[in-house]
């Protein structure tokens, strides 16, 4: 990783502003957060460096909040700023702050943590993080490979979601909302949203994951007049 002595960045004209982040609703939630070297058959981390894999995880359902792949080495900002991502613009279930955040024992973030304590987020430090390991193993399954210069495979990120998910994509700009969570007693549940009149004009609770759920949504709302 880089050096220990990175300056942290926090505040104005950083992703990470505790004023900001301090306005948004506190829930009981655990998270798991992280950055790890990950191994991609192919790729020579001797010759070429190393590559990157930050997330974060709620414990509830496994749900994934924000990711970050990358060849360059991380650092304690690239921490911080995945971890405002996962508070101000999470993939599932709105924004918020967790209860607890479990972060593996690296002494590399020690700086940020009194600060995630201001925003009343209790911390907690183990060797292991089961969950967000499980999770990068399935992650690092589903990499594709691509080949660049003499034949170095590199990753390969999923496609933005506007070009994975045009149909959605154009839902949430310009026609509605899409609502995707936990209901107590249903389980996972994904909702699209009329502004216009605000009524729900489509609902699964039959998808086991985010991944399915989108594809549902994609699916009927493609089928859609524009």
């Amino acid at each position: 990783m880089k050096e220990y002595n990175e300056k942290l960045n926090l505040g104005k004209g950083s992703s990470f502003v505790k004023s900001h982040l301090s306005r948004l609703p506190r829930t009981d939630e655990v998270w798991e957060a992280d950055i790890q070297p990950i191994s991609v058959w192919g790729w020579d981390a001797r010759h070429h460096g190393e590559l990157w894999l930050g997330m974060v995880l709620t414990q509830t359902e496994n749900f994934h909040l924000a990711l970050l792949a990358s060849e360059a080495a991380p650092g304690i900002n690239d921490l911080a700023i995945l971890l405002a991502k996962a508070m101000e613009h999470p993939w599932v279930m709105g924004k918020r702050r967790p209860a607890r955040i479990v972060l593996r024992n690296n002494p590399q973030w020690e700086e940020l943590i009194p600060h995630l304590k201001q925003l009343k987020i209790e911390i907690i430090i183990q060797q292991e993080l089961p969950l967000w390991d499980d999770a990068a193993a399935a992650y690092v399954r589903r990499l594709r490979a691509t080949r660049r210069g003499r034949e170095v495979p590199i990753i390969t990120v999923q496609p933005e979601l506007d070009s994975a998910f045009p149909a959605v994509a154009r839902w949430v700009k310009s026609l509605g909302r899409i609502e995707i969570g936990i209901e107590p007693g249903q389980g996972f549940v994904v909702r699209a949203v009329d502004h216009e009149k605000g009524r729900v004009v489509f609902e699964d609770m039959h998808t086991e994951n985010l991944d399915d759920a989108l594809i549902a949504l994609e699916r009927e709302l493609g089928g859609r007049d524009p």
